[in-house]
């Protein structure tokens, strides 16, 4: 290669190496001049324009190296003072929406929490009707049972016209416990409203037919049935309030879980009976023979008691506030857990012989085992 070529070459890249420096500062020109204009317009929607243009005018003024007039400094502050009012006034518009938003929500939370109050009380509303509906319904279909109910007593009291000894055939008996067994404990309809516990109003109508039409409940015809007659009967839930059932041999009835409150028991033989949770409140007991029966867990608040034997009666788990305990005789009676008034002790010597209030005293105590409920606990 001969010298003038050489030097062709490098002015070539040379040539070569100035284009691409060029290039390189007309794109770092170009990069300025966008960020520059960013610059300008971020600043304006930060500053404002009023407040820029102050500001542009104060550094041209303070640039030409000449005295800055009052007009521009005054242009300068009034910007700067109405900036600052405001971001201030958008800062607290920022701070006080939230605030806004959530009592907006608060409020409408506490809209729907009471709409969706009214709508579960309206499904309760609907269910408890439900329930009345399907009580009333099953009402219904015992208003057929007591039709069977009538035809059963009264074949039962033609039965004893036509026989001196007051008994009744096999077919017979056999009906009548099956009819004791299928007249079931029902909620229903009373004041508007169900009742509470479940009873049967037909097997205490039953009960009571039964003793006024004068049949020997002790037997039956069926001597090959073990029992009498009145212990094969269910009366468990019967519905007898207010009644007066006097001087009968009601011996191993099953009264259990039955409503016999307001009633009058009196002189009643109900040896080895079952009064297991029934309600027996303001009901009279007095003379009775009440002896080895079972009245655990009833409610015997304000029961009389008065002259009536309740040798090894299980009392336990009663409520015997209020009753009256001048009894025949309580000796072997079972009375643990038995709910009683502060003052039971005192009343229970005054009330029972000494005989009997002796034994009382040295088996059991009562104790307080919470907030006014005393208990007979055994010592």
């Amino acid at each position: 290669m001969t010298q003038e070529e050489k030097i062709k070459q490098l002015e070539a890249e040379n040539k070569k190496l100035r284009d691409t420096f060029a290039s390189q500062k007309e794109s770092k020109r170009k990069r300025r001049k966008l960020g520059w204009s960013f610059l300008k317009r971020s600043s304006g929607m930060v500053l404002g324009v009023k407040l820029k243009t102050s500001i542009e005018d104060f550094l041209n003024e303070l640039g030409d190296d000449r005295r800055v007039s009052r007009e521009t400094l005054s242009n300068l502050l009034s910007a700067v003072v109405l900036r600052l009012t405001r971001v201030g006034f958008l800062l607290v518009l920022t701070a006080i929406l939230p605030s806004i938003l959530l009592i907006f929500q608060t409020y409408y939370l506490a809209k729907q929490t009471t709409l969706i109050d009214d709508q579960k009380t309206l499904f309760q509303n609907q269910n408890i009707r439900l329930d009345q509906q399907t009580y009333l319904q099953e009402a219904e279909r015992r208003g057929n049972v007591i039709i069977l109910l009538d035809n059963m007593i009264k074949d039962v009291n033609d039965e004893i016209d036509r026989t001196p000894s007051n008994r009744i055939s096999k077919p017979t008996t056999g009906r009548l416990i099956a009819l004791s067994k299928m007249l079931k404990p029902y909620r229903y309809l009373k004041n508007d409203s169900l009742t509470e516990r479940v009873l049967s109003p037909e097997r205490g109508y039953l009960l009571l037919s039964l003793i006024e039409s004068d049949l020997s409940l002790k037997l039956s015809s069926n001597t090959s049935l073990n029992g009498s007659l009145l212990e094969r009967l269910d009366f468990s839930y019967a519905e007898m309030v207010g009644v007066s059932i006097i001087n009968e041999d009601l011996l191993n009835i099953n009264l259990s879980y039955a409503d016999l409150s307001n009633s009058n028991f009196s002189g009643n033989d109900f040896e080895n009976a079952d009064f297991k949770y029934a309600d027996l409140t303001n009901t009279v007991l007095d003379l009775a023979n009440l002896e080895s029966t079972n009245f655990k867990g009833a409610i015997l608040k304000n029961t009389s008691f008065k002259r009536a034997d309740l040798t090894k009666a299980d009392l336990s788990l009663t409520d015997l506030r209020g009753a009256e305990f001048s009894v025949k005789s309580l000796k072997g009676a079972t009375l643990t857990n038995a709910r009683v008034s502060e003052n039971f002790s005192v009343t229970m010597s005054k009330q029972l012989n000494k005989t009997d209030y002796a034994w009382f005293a040295e088996t059991y105590e009562v104790v307080e085992v919470d907030d006014d409920n005393y208990q007979i606990l055994k010592k």
